[in-house]
């Protein structure tokens, strides 16, 4: 993780994910950022913050940057590796910064707020599609989701991402949350599956 450098995350790229938190769907990708200082590996034990109100589980795909991000260049160019993680988010805190319209990074940036398994190679474009993901909270699943279902296609997101902010080799990309999202509680134990895959368990303990 200490060869992690920029960390672009993508909000409600799942139609049914912000549909059920009463979201509008995008017509563009909505991005925001986390410090790398939120980094926390998808196994051992997690430790969230109290006092903050509700920490959502959000599973995700990530995809690491391998090379410096140029006009045009396609997936198989830029991306090199993929990883599952999860973006906690500190719901209540994220609804208050939204009344006031402030951006998101008290609800989405707070420390271990990014967990994330390994990396491994990257498949291609188009095996990536194809791909399945699940995350199960004390053994039952919560989320499942393929990057089928994404409103906007790695390929755009890239695209978007690399135009407008810039890509380097380090960085990485969480693509987003299918449905399912809720609320984590003191010693629950999670496992992420990326395919038949499982990386975890990561043990919560919320801090008193």
């Amino acid at each position: 993780m200490n060869n992690i450098r920029n960390i672009y995350c993508v909000g409600r790229n799942y139609a049914l994910h912000a549909q059920e938190l009463g979201n509008d769907v995008p017509e563009e990708p909505m991005i925001f950022s986390k410090p790398t200082h939120a980094l926390h590996p998808a196994e051992g034990e997690l430790r969230l913050p109290s006092g903050i109100g509700a920490i959502h589980y959000e599973a995700e795909l990530v995809v690491r940057i391998g090379r410096t991000y140029e006009p045009g260049m396609s997936v198989d160019q830029a991306v090199d590796g993929l990883a599952i993680g999860i973006d906690w988010t500190a719901r209540d805190v994220q609804d208050k910064l939204k009344e006031k319209r402030h951006p998101w990074l008290l609800a989405k940036g707070f420390k271990n707020a990014a967990a994330l398994s390994p990396f491994r190679p990257f498949p291609g474009a188009a095996a990536f599609q194809e791909l399945t993901f699940s995350l199960l909270i004390n053994g039952v699943e919560v989320q499942a989701g393929s990057p089928r279902d994404m409103i906007f296609p790695l390929e755009r997101l890239v695209r978007y991402i690399g135009d407008t902010f810039g890509l380097d080799a380090g960085d990485i990309i969480y693509t987003g949350t299918p449905a399912g999202v809720g609320v984590v509680k003191d010693g629950d134990e999670l496992t992420l599956l990326l395919g038949s895959e499982r990386f975890g368990p990561l043990r919560v303990r919320i801090q008193v």
